[in-house]
């Protein structure tokens, strides 16, 4: 919806450069502050108080704080009423203005009454210290470069790389990208010295002595409240998903869905269509001839509603045309084509016009709805001797025929090496880079969780991140803001105190989302076992002429820019044996597909 950035000496020119980078993230407004401390600037996308009383860089009455701010606060209206009650008089109808007036009353402490997705940056004129925040979640994003004598922050990397600083390619971010199809789960990006901003913290930055100090003021631990029986359990989280929706909703400008056909899509369109609001557009990806196609699935939807439907299909020719401005607006390569679909999908939102879009992201690490989450479930339940539990729940597995559940189990109970030694073959990566950072190696960390709780909390802290990622570049690169409602906080506090069983039960996962939506949602949606979502013929894809050239230029005809990081031999013979239907190598090549787009657009064919 919008950005901001900034840096901890006077330079105008430079500032207006990190903003003139990314005109897709605020196309309605721009602006910026300069002093011989720092330098702000902010791009604003207009969501909330379309006039010129929003605009940012927003400066206190007592020209003391300057605030520049990337997001939404939903419950905006509540907190101004209170700092109205206190004294507090606005000039703007903003959620800006609130957040400004809210660290005037009470500090950074503020951000604790904050029912929303934010980040953004203050400026203690008087005090010299610059605040710098992020949500709960890491819903709005957020990168910095510190090193002895400068601090720069963006809410993309590509607006630090303005700057001249030492990056070159991070090898360990390639290495687990490679390895396990994985980005984000740490601090590091994939630019080396570039770092992410850690979700739920706040920093204060020094500028006269140029520390940087974070402190962490949202914790998403698992603990289970005292137990309330299941039916009252599937009533209140209802209650409090529907408000969720209800508050999302906001705007002063166009609101829509992302419909994809699978449950939590179709469970924010169908709690969007019981609202009083009016009819709303939905946008959905469709790959007509696809097994996995969910068009019958968005059908069933739009029936019931009678919410207007558009449709974009995604192909290998569309692909091959986008591929480096799709690289270019994420800023980082991706594992699979899925995002892509979501580019095109917000694509089609501008298209109609349509500029905030609430979808079904975060349910899934929520809720326990990947089938892997089966085997924490009954690993849990054997570590704590519940073998009776245990058993019923594979016997569930068995009935209901989901192989891929089953197997997760004694894939978690591998030995360390077994399992390394089983992605390792999956991949193309160079056998130096795959032997480096095994001390300190993501598989390990992941496989040695012991329950279903530890894994959605170590999926919400950590491997939610790309997804996010993806949500709001993808927007953003159409000028659109994207929302999630799964991902309110309030809805996060009550399902992080639920027993596990209300989460996984009888080989459902979801179930307490499939219970609470029983009367709003079709009942051949809430019965579907399947996880797709936006997802590709990305094999089929490969295959297709357009691709198989591109296969071609990059990886036969001409030195790969990623051979520092990937066996280019073993590559070639993945592209042949895929091309031939030999076998499927579809997310291998695909990986190196986007590694190479990359480090063609971010280090002109260098590896520094």
């Amino acid at each position: 919806m919008c950005s901001i950035s900034g840096f901890n000496w006077r330079d105008q020119s430079a500032i207006l450069k990190m903003s003139n980078i990314v005109p897709e993230r605020g196309p309605d407004d721009h602006g910026y502050y300069v002093d011989d401390k720092i330098s702000l600037s902010h791009r604003r996308l207009s969501i909330i108080d379309l006039t010129k009383d929003a605009h940012q860089p927003m400066i206190d009455d007592k020209h003391e704080r300057i605030l520049v701010y990337n997001g939404e606060i939903y419950n905006h209206f509540e907190i101004k009423k209170v700092l109205e009650s206190s004294g507090h008089s606005f000039r703007s109808k903003s959620d800006t203005e609130v957040i400004l007036k809210a660290f005037n009353q009470w500090g950074i402490d503020c951000i604790l009454r904050f029912n929303g997705i934010f980040a953004f940056a203050l400026y203690d004129k008087w005090e010299g210290l610059l605040y710098l925040a992020r949500d709960h979640i890491g819903i709005k994003p957020l990168y910095y470069y510190h090193d002895d004598n400068r601090l720069i922050f963006a809410s993309t990397i590509q607006q630090l790389l303005v700057h001249d600083i030492n990056t070159c390619p991070n090898e360990r971010a390639i290495r687990d990208f490679l390895l396990y199809n994985i980005t984000d789960h740490t601090s590091e990006t994939f630019f080396d010295n570039i770092s992410t901003f850690p979700i739920g913290h706040y920093a204060i930055f020094d500028i006269d002595n140029g520390s940087l100090t974070f402190k962490k003021w949202f914790d998403i631990s698992f603990e289970e409240q005292p137990r309330k029986d299941y039916i009252s359990s599937v009533k209140e989280f209802k209650k409090i998903l529907t408000k969720a929706v209800n508050d999302q909703l906001i705007s002063d400008v166009p609101v829509g869905t992302c419909l994809s056909g699978g449950i939590d899509s179709s469970t924010i369109s169908c709690l969007i269509n019981s609202s009083d609001r009016v009819k709303m557009k939905t946008f959905s990806a469709v790959f007509p001839g696809y097994e996995k196609d969910e068009s019958k699935h968005i059908d069933t939807i739009i029936e019931k509603t009678k919410m207007r439907n558009a449709k974009v299909a995604p192909n290998a020719k569309t692909i091959v045309k986008d591929i480096e401005e799709f690289i270019r607006f994420m800023g980082e390569p991706v594992s699979s084509p899925s995002p892509y679909a979501q580019y095109k999908v917000f694509e089609l939102c501008k298209k109609n016009n349509v500029t905030v879009l609430l979808n079904g992201q975060g349910a899934d690490e929520l809720l326990g709805g990947y089938d892997y989450f089966y085997g924490y479930y009954i690993k849990g339940l054997l570590k704590k001797k519940h073998f009776g539990c245990a058993i019923k729940e594979g016997l569930h597995l068995l009935s209901n025929g989901n192989k891929k559940a089953a197997l997760s189990i004694p894939f978690l109970f591998l030995p360390d090496d077994l399992r390394a030694s089983y992605f390792n073959r999956r991949s193309n990566i160079a056998t130096e880079l795959w032997a480096k950072y095994q001390n300190d190696d993501f598989a390990t960390h992941f496989y040695r969780i012991g329950s279903l709780k530890e894994a959605l909390d170590y999926h919400l802290n950590h491997k939610i991140a790309h997804l996010l990622k993806w949500e709001d570049r993808m927007s953003m690169a159409h000028s659109r803001e994207s929302r999630v409602p799964f991902l309110d906080v309030n809805v996060i506090r009550f399902i992080f105190g639920l027993p596990e069983e209300y989460i996984i039960s009888r080989g459902r996962t979801k179930s307490i989302l499939r219970d609470a939506m029983d009367d709003i949602v079709p009942g051949s949606i809430l019965r579907r076992k399947d996880k797709i979502g936006f997802f590709t013929p990305e094999d089929d894809w490969l295959r297709q002429k357009p691709m198989k050239q591109t296969l071609k230029d990059l990886f036969i005809e001409n030195e790969p820019r990623i051979s520092k990081y990937v066996d280019v031999d073993l590559t070639k013979r993945m592209i042949t044996e895929h091309l031939s239907g030999k076998k499927n190598h579809g997310r291998t090549i695909w990986k190196s597909v986007f590694l190479e787009i990359w480090m063609k657009v971010f280090f002109n064919g260098s590896n520094g």
